[in-house]
């Protein structure tokens, strides 16, 4: 998969996990959550733990996100992050 495949990817898994934030802080709040396909896949106690469980389920070249359930203020992003450097691509 390329960079801008997995990039492409790794937003809808954000854009979905930010329209179920409201419903996911009511029972989850702090916890950890992986987001796979559009949906919740597992909640855990720390990101290590979620990160683990999702390489479990979905290997390292799965595309799925692991996020705290919290409400976030706006974040300037990473420049690794706008320019595909953290998969390695462009």
């Amino acid at each position: 998969m390329n960079a801008k495949t997995r990039y492409g990817s790794l937003e809808a898994e954000q854009l979905a996990f930010d329209s179920k934030l409201d419903e996911l802080m009511v029972e989850h709040a702090g916890q950890f959550v992986i987001f796979k396909d559009g949906k919740a896949a597992g909640f855990y106690p720390t990101f290590a733990d979620a990160h683990k469980a999702a390489l479990e389920q979905f290997g390292l070249e799965g595309n799925f996100l692991v996020s705290e359930v919290k409400k976030r203020g706006p974040e300037t992003p990473s420049i690794s992050w706008t320019t595909g450097v953290m998969f390695g691509g462009a």
